[in-house]
């Protein structure tokens, strides 16, 4: 273990000597969905000749120039189809114990990561990092390495904007019109969505508080020193954040310049598919369904009344269905191929796969959009209803319901985008919309990464919002004062004008005259 170590410190030390910035991003994230985002903007900046380092638990499978592994799967291991649809329903489907576990879940990496051997000996080594990388996500405990290195912090989300990641920039985050992650509505909201997105609004700042700022302030000055600073000392001078969102499908909302959106930069170009599953949907007449729930729910574990509905409802489409599926069927459809494992980005590609089936796992989304292609989203947790009526609102989507799916509903559904054109056409209006931008994603971050280390932080971008106590963000102390002075100018009105009114209408009352004796 000693000797790995020092050919762990020895590579990173010779980062000093070479050219370009010296990068840290710190990703023990488990979560495939996560880092396939991270990765992609790692691997960016490495190949413009920066040197990358990264805490992750997904290693390169092969050398890449400019990038260093500090391995923690070991600790860490993937979480790649590791829940039961029983998880899925009993713990995550609740907001209110999804923002608990996201942060406790999160606790816990950095709990097991940040005293493993090979991660003190980055933090001993003494290299200088131009830019430390973390993400936004269940908590902020990873924001000491960025105190430890003094070097300026970017975050990254690999989600749309989250209710937490406003504050630490000052962007404006008003509940009458910007919908939280979870609120199940897109487009302008009706009273009572307001009411409801405005309650989710207030529990996300206090819930953040409780599961995530407190817990995470008291493991910094466990893991990186008593004297560290409270951690939204270091989380305000967050000098760039990267959103994986964009407004073409997100909807448009005010940004400060350093919230930035870069949505679809983990798309890749499309690689030749394996031959069988390029033969299944080049034979097919009618074209192709893809039906996954993403790399963290096992279809396989739904119950089996549900699997019965999708394998009868499917043997009777006019189309064919490509499905992830975990284990054997003995009892498949003849129109249906399963896998454990498909190419997701790859198959949606392909011009003859006409409907996307998903449960709404934002790179899903993404990808599809990306390749014009309309979705039936059957969502259960977190982000997964919104971002599918997201493209409701856009006319290229349709969402169903778990709870209340029947053959019926699923068959029409399938039906419908398939037989009606303009959920097609919708789709490649969107594509087009998501597609134009000056940059790409890619460029985009590279661009403002480098901008903050050109410029040795970003203090310059930040609003005087940052950091600013609630009541004067809102004005409290302001309107208390306006409210106090209108009171005094109408309550001295109230005052003159009474004593007016008595002067000149007072009526002056006899005396009695003493009667005498």
């Amino acid at each position: 273990m000693k000797y790995v170590q020092l050919v762990l410190v020895a590579a990173l030390s010779a980062l000093s000597a070479t050219d370009g910035a010296n990068i840290l991003g710190v990703f023990p994230i488990n979560g495939r969905s996560h880092w396939v985002v991270y990765e992609s903007l790692m691997k960016a900046l490495a190949a413009r000749g920066h040197n990358v380092t990264v805490i992750t638990a997904f290693p390169q499978k092969s050398p890449l120039a400019n990038y260093t592994d500090i391995d923690v799967s070991a600790t860490l291991p993937s979480a790649v189809n590791t829940l039961g649809i029983d998880m899925v329903l009993k713990y995550l489907t609740s907001v209110f114990a999804n923002q608990w576990f996201i942060s406790d879940h999160q606790m816990n990496i950095c709990r097991k990561t940040q005293k493993l051997p090979e991660v003190q000996a980055l933090l001993h080594s003494g290299i200088k990092f131009d830019a430390v990388f973390t993400e936004i996500f269940g908590a902020d405990c990873d924001v000491g390495y960025a105190y430890h290195f003094k070097a300026p912090l970017l975050s990254v989300m690999s989600s749309s904007h989250l209710p937490w990641s406003y504050d630490r920039v000052g962007g404006p985050d008003n509940p009458s019109y910007i919908p939280t992650i979870v609120t199940r509505v897109a487009g302008k909201m009706n009273f009572k969505e307001r009411m409801i997105n405005t309650l989710y609004y207030i529990y996300f700042k206090i819930a953040w508080k409780y599961y995530s700022e407190w817990p995470a302030n008291e493991l910094l000055k466990e893991n990186f020193g008593p004297d560290t600073p409270y951690i939204n000392e270091i989380v305000y001078n967050t000098s760039m954040v990267f959103v994986n969102g964009h407004f073409s499908l997100d909807g448009p909302r005010p940004l400060v310049p350093n919230m930035v959106e870069i949505g679809g930069i983990h798309v890749k170009s499309p690689r030749p598919l394996p031959k069988d599953i390029l033969k299944f949907i080049e034979d097919s007449p009618n074209g192709v369904m893809f039906f996954t729930f993403g790399s963290l729910i096992r279809i396989s574990t739904l119950p089996p009344n549900v699997l019965q509905m999708f394998k009868d409802v499917f043997s009777k489409l006019p189309i064919r269905v490509l499905w992830k599926y975990e284990e054997e069927m003995t009892d498949k459809p003849d129109n249906v191929y399963i896998s454990k494992w498909m190419p997701q980005r790859d198959i949606l590609n392909h011009p003859k796969v006409r409907l996307f089936m998903t449960h709404g796992g934002l790179l899903g989304i993404i990808e599809a959009v990306y390749s014009s292609v309309p979705v039936i989203g059957i969502p259960f947790f977190f982000d997964q209803p919104r971002n599918i009526l997201k493209l409701v609102e856009q006319g290229s989507g349709i969402i169903l319901d778990y709870e209340t799916l029947t053959k019926d509903i699923l068959y029409n559904a399938i039906t419908t985008i398939v037989s009606n054109n303009s959920y097609a056409t919708n789709a490649k209006k969107l594509a087009k919309r998501f597609k134009d931008r000056p940059l790409n994603a890619t460029e985009t971050a590279v661009y403002w990464t480098e901008y903050v280390i050109r410029h040795k932080g970003a203090k310059h971008l930040r609003t005087a919002a940052v950091g600013m106590p609630w009541w004067k963000y809102y004005l409290v102390d302001v309107i208390g004062f306006i409210s106090l002075v209108i009171f005094v100018v109408l309550y001295l009105i109230y005052f003159v004008l009474k004593a007016i009114y008595k002067k000149l209408f007072k009526k002056t009352i006899p005396k009695k005259k003493e009667k005498k004796n």
